[in-house]
């Protein structure tokens, strides 16, 4: 009669620690395929605020745009900004941009290439100048 109470009660262990092991692993996999992102030119299609703040030569600089993104891989925009004091007002630029699977972005506008990240769901993206003697950060922001 013990023997088999003790049989039970490995039984019991053994189907128990399977389970819990099979919802753990279930739940791991689900948290990983959340976690993983998955984007393409489409994310970031539609308007864009966006500031730009930084140094280039040393000098200081500060930029505030509109831009639209076709969701392909083009865009164009329309800026006004303060290079050391000097300003310029509205001028319009176009370029292109390449978004990877894991969310990360590369945009060349006017001869200018930036590199980035696109965050919650193409909301915002920040990017970094790429450009020598250049301190130079952007954030964009979709416009509703």
């Amino acid at each position: 009669m013990m023997n088999f109470k003790i049989q039970g009660f490995f039984t019991t262990l053994i189907i128990g620690t399977v389970s819990v092991l099979t919802i753990s692993d279930a739940i791991s996999q689900k948290v990983n395929a959340q976690a993983t992102p998955s984007c393409n030119n489409a994310t970031i299609k539609g308007s864009y605020g966006s500031i730009l703040t930084g140094t280039v030569l040393g000098y200081p600089l500060a930029q505030v745009g509109l831009f639209k993104f076709n969701g392909t891989g083009n865009l164009q925009g329309i800026a006004s900004d303060s290079y050391n004091g000097t300003l310029s007002i509205n001028t319009p630029g176009s370029g292109t941009y390449s978004v990877k699977q894991d969310c990360t972005v590369q945009i060349v506008i006017s001869g200018d290439t930036f590199s980035g990240v696109i965050v919650d769901n193409g909301k915002e993206i920040f990017l970094l100048s790429t450009a020598k003697n250049a301190v130079v950060t952007v954030t964009l922001k979709k416009v509703n």
